[in-house]
């Protein structure tokens, strides 16, 4: 059985430089770091870690290939441009199969929807005599690629059984396939080699049963490669005068081995060496990159002598023949993919890479930060700012409510790190702040469980894992004086985790491992401990019944109400102001009808609700661990977006964390395979109306897209109408945006000319006028 989806590529998708429109999507992943190259013509495709993008020879520009513009599925193992076929296949690490053919994307999805209990990663692509074989993690696949079908499977391990096969070749007499158990030969024109008896394992090699990551046939030698899966301990071996010899002893770290125009290819981790004989000399091609050093991971030649490499560090490389330097392009965006915390100010998106582990140990890893400013990405590291190197673990990111470039990085091990627009400023530990570490004298365990500015620009820390009981909470004042808080004996000697503070400036910290909430209010004076109110809250209904006190996320939205993402769905405190009072102060669950009469659930009970936004409407996106992303009304009883893996271009429905962008309400997803976003119709309100703004203006032929008019104040009355006063269209703003789908009240399509916008507040004390161009 095959499934075809057929979706035509109009035009190239370039990475944006400018806004997306409202209900686009794109990506923010990491396309440096390069894995596999393939040349096709005037096009080179080249596969990252981020995912797969393409550099048009004819006009120097990369265009990204995705799930937002045609591709079938995320995470890509392998890709293989066949010219025989004029066809790029791609094959990912689910057994998904994407075709590419003039433009066109076919899909197959056998693999990836057959019940194999083994991988389904197709590891490599061979077109060997005629046929396209697939190196599978389970066997042999056998794909027809001109009728878009899977032709064959063969079983080749021991009684058919499953066994990883890497890579494919031929010597016009035999079928090999590299295994991780040895390398397996077949007759090449055996008409039953489905049937495994038909392969046998060579034996005559060392190591014979272990793994072999390549094997190709070049200039009538076999030549393959032994992964030993240890630093430096990589043998490539020739099959030489009927035995196997090692083929060159500086061989130890071999990332791929590939035949392009009658030329070797060895990438290994320091150079890729070339040779265009058996016995030939070698070329070596290094020192790609002078301030990151080269990691090439794959090479091949393109038809005018020019060598391309994908590099792990510096994405698409290349050298024409006769020069001597290299050029490189990739798509910006982050250099890593595995954000834990991401965060927005006004035109600035921060991401960080760290967390812990799942027992709250450390993963030790030196302090990244990605910041998005300007439709660009910039990637800072310890080699910009030596200081990030001791900031382990980065985890929490606080921004300054009145200064989007002065920004708070938490670490789980190195304290606090401050940057002003990307510089740095400090790093706070227990010598220069009232933080405290685990270990007495030890830098390295500073653990930092969140951060929050409050109204009065003082910043809140908690100091997680302190087993003194000392400054468990911590406040970075204003002025830049610290000061610590020990009196907690509900936190003692346990991980403290995220802390908001609501509009009653009450601190709401996330106490991990099902231990519920600690609220503490210091009543407007920091430095009198006399008046501080504390309490301990469980996150019970009115019946003093536990809802879930297993909790991942908490938010605090614009009426003052406290969301609680929980393993139960989202409890809220809806009169957090009551929390001290010593009434019966309980936690609330939005019902939610269901189709049974009479019957209701509560608000995604049955998900782990990992992250919360709110944004400029007061709608709530709700992020899950496995159920993707959810965006409810304000008051939580309507879905309206429902967004997953196999229903959008969402990268993972394991969601981490979500940041909405202020001024153009783009949603920024940091999930388990990358970053995200998704421009959504609600922004931040304005208090007048000196910023508004119109996107796309003028409306160009073809544009089906939604119109935002941006810069609002909170609900204001939005009126659009021809130039003599007929109102066409009439709408109330989200936030600070409204919107229009370019038709009027009969859902046609308004006709060209020139649009008046005319934009009050609810009594009209505020006025604003602006103009649509609109060209059919």
């Amino acid at each position: 059985m095959r499934v075809i989806i057929v979706i035509l590529i109009v035009t190239a998708f370039f990475q944006a430089k400018c806004q997306v429109p409202i209900g686009q999507w794109r990506t923010h992943l990491p396309y440096s770091s390069a894995i596999n190259v393939e040349c096709a013509g005037d096009k080179i495709y080249c596969l990252s870690i981020g995912g797969l993008f393409v550099y048009s020879l004819s006009d120097n520009s990369t265009t990204i290939l995705s799930k937002i513009n045609g591709l079938s599925d995320v995470t890509i193992g392998t890709i293989k441009f066949i010219p025989e076929e004029n066809t790029l296949v791609i094959g990912y690490d689910n057994g998904n199969i994407d075709l590419i053919q003039n433009n066109t994307i076919y899909n197959i999805s056998d693999i990836y929807r057959k019940p194999i209990i083994s991988s389904k990663k197709i590891n490599n692509i061979n077109y060997i005599n005629g046929t396209t074989y697939l190196s599978c993690g389970f066997g042999i696949v056998v794909l027809d690629v001109d009728k878009k079908e899977i032709k064959d499977t063969y079983f080749i391990g021991d009684n058919g059984t499953y066994i990883e096969v890497n890579e494919m070749c031929t010597d016009n007499t035999y079928l090999y396939a590299a295994t991780s158990s040895g390398i397996y030969k077949a007759l090449l024109n055996d008409l039953y080699l489905v049937n495994y008896a038909n392969w046998s394992l060579i034996n005559n090699i060392p190591n014979y049963n272990k793994k072999f990551s390549n094997i190709v046939n070049f200039d009538e030698h076999l030549i393959t490669v032994y992964d030993d899966n240890g630093w430096d301990k990589d043998t490539v071996y020739a099959y030489e005068n009927n035995s196997w010899v090692i083929y060159d002893t500086t061989f130890k770290i071999v990332e791929n081995i590939t035949v392009s125009y009658n030329k070797l290819l060895v990438t290994t981790i320091y150079s890729v060496a070339t040779q265009s004989g058996y016995q030939s000399a070698k070329n070596y091609y290094y020192s790609f990159d002078s301030q990151f050093g080269s990691l090439p991971m794959d090479a091949e030649y393109s038809g005018n002598g020019t060598i391309w490499i994908a590099d792990n560090n510096s994405g698409l490389v290349w050298r024409k023949p006769g020069e001597w330097t290299y050029s490189h392009t990739y798509p910006n965006g982050p250099n890593k993919k595995n954000a834990v915390s991401i965060v927005a100010g006004k035109n600035e998106v921060f991401a960080a890479l760290g967390g812990h582990d799942i027992s709250w140990g450390n993963l030790w890893q030196s302090g990244q930060i990605f910041w998005f400013k300007d439709q660009k990405w910039n990637s800072l590291t310890s080699s910009q700012i030596p200081e990030l190197g001791p900031a382990i673990d980065l985890s929490e990111i606080a921004i300054n409510p009145n200064n989007p470039s002065h920004v708070f990085f938490g670490s789980y091990g190195g304290g606090v790190l401050e940057l002003n627009n990307g510089n740095f400023v400090a790093l706070y530990d227990y010598t220069n702040s009232s933080l405290q570490t685990i270990i007495p004298n030890d830098k390295y365990y500073i653990r930092i469980g969140g951060l929050a500015f409050d109204q009065d620009e003082n910043l809140w820390v908690t100091n997680s894992g302190n087993q003194s009981n000392i400054n468990m909470l911590s406040v970075r004042k204003a002025n830049g004086q610290w000061k610590g808080f020990s009196t907690f004996n509900e936190m003692l000697s346990f991980d403290i985790s995220k802390i908001v503070i609501d509009k009653n400036n009450t601190k709401w910290i996330i106490l991990p491992r099902g231990r519920g909430l600690f609220a503490f209010n210091e009543n407007g004076t920091i430095d009198n401990t006399n008046d501080d109110n504390k309490k301990y809250v469980s996150v019970s209904d009115e019946n003093g019944e536990i809802i879930a006190n297993d909790i991942y996320s908490i938010a605090v939205d614009k009426d003052g109400i406290v969301w609680v993402g929980t393993n139960k769905g989202v409890p809220f405190f809806y009169n957090p102001e009551n929390v001290f009072d010593g009434t019966n102060f309980y936690a609330q669950q939005v019902k939610i009808p269901n189709e049974n009469p009479g019957q209701a659930n509560y608000l995604l009970e049955a998900e782990t609700v990992t992250a919360i936004a709110i944004d400029g409407a007061n709608k709530k996106w709700f992020g899950t661990e496995t159920g993707g992303v959810f965006l409810m009304s304000a008051d939580g009883t309507q879905e309206i977006l429902h967004f997953t893996k196999e229903n959008s271009p969402l990268l993972s429905n394991s969601i981490i964390s979500i940041a909405i962008e202020p001024v153009s309400g783009e949603v920024f997803f940091a999930t388990d395979n990358g970053i995200i976003s998704y421009r959504a119709t609600a922004t931040e309100p304005e208090e007048n109306f000196h910023n508004v703004t119109v996107f796309p203006n003028p409306v160009r032929p073809g544009y089906n897209g939604t119109i935002a008019i941006n810069g609002l104040i909170s609900n204001a009355d939005v009126k659009i109408s021809d130039i003599v006063g007929n109102v066409v269209y009439q709408t109330k703003s989200e936030g600070g945006q409204a919107t229009w789908n370019g038709r009027n009240f009969s859902g046609e399509r308004v006709k060209t000319g020139v649009y008046l916008v005319f934009c009050t507040n609810d009594d009209g004390s505020k006025t604003y006028a602006t103009k649509i161009l609109f060209i059919n």
